[in-house]
């Protein structure tokens, strides 16, 4: 079980760092991959959605995440950003996603932090 955890996270990180250098935050690797197309996954509640996300990102709750990818017939290997409110729960979404076989996904942070980052560019 340890080695596949330890593969799972060798894929995580071989897919990011395609996208990134060490110097990159979390939130500017994510609108990198956001400007190259990759898919945007809000991990918040329909409320929180409702009450602001980011362009084109589809609301899926981190604990709906495999069924819904599966629903949707997301490709494993599409890139993929996640994000909800701190982090937290699009870290659990990734774990979950990454152990269902997804390989390019990426840990946006939080929404406030992503729109930071942004105005920043």
């Amino acid at each position: 079980m340890k080695l596949l955890s330890g593969i799972s996270l060798l894929f995580i990180l071989l897919s990011t760092s395609l996208f990134a250098n060490q110097e990159q935050s979390r939130e500017q690797l994510a609108w990198q991959m956001i400007h190259q197309d990759a898919l945007i996954i809000d991990n918040r509640t329909a409320k929180e959605y409702a009450q602001g996300h980011l362009t084109n990102a589809i609301n899926i709750p981190f604990d709906l995440a495999v069924k819904q990818f599966n629903a949707l017939e997301i490709r494993k290997n599409r890139h993929i950003v996640l994000y909800c409110r701190s982090g937290n729960r699009s870290g659990k979404a990734l774990k979950s996603l990454s152990q269902a076989g997804y390989t390019k996904l990426h840990n946006g942070g939080g929404y406030k932090a992503l729109i930071s980052a942004k105005e920043k560019q």
